[in-house]
């Protein structure tokens, strides 16, 4: 709220990696929250009470149809996962000759300990 109005406010938020030329196993998006992230400081409470939500949009390129792919999410703050950090999906085969990409861990995830400065 600014003056009594409701303002909504949008950050564009850089990626470790910004953009991949290859989907050979799987990829993680990762943002880094540190002391320029408009998350910084932040509690869960403060992202519920602003209303938070995330905005993702994807665009790949499918060789298979020689067209582009759009995706567009959001993740509202209810939804977020504190201190969570995703598991690996990929792994070697016994005979070591291949990688085994596993679509069952897609959200699976462990839980970690939050750095100084992120709050859940």
């Amino acid at each position: 709220m600014e003056d009594g109005q409701r303002v909504n406010r949008f950050f564009t938020l850089p990626l470790e990696i910004s953009k991949i030329n290859a989907l050979t196993l799987s990829w993680t998006l990762l943002y880094i929250i540190n002391e320029t992230s408009p998350f910084y400081n932040l509690t869960r409470e403060d992202l519920m009470n602003f209303n938070a939500e995330l905005l993702i949009f994807l665009k790949a390129y499918d060789e298979t149809f020689s067209n582009f792919v759009v995706s567009r999410t959001s993740y509202e703050a209810s939804e977020f996962i504190y201190g969570g950090k995703f598991k690996l999906m990929y792994h070697p085969s016994d005979d070591k000759k291949h990688t085994i990409l596993d679509i069952s861990l897609l959200s699976q995830y462990d839980k970690v300990d939050l750095p100084d400065g992120i709050y859940a």
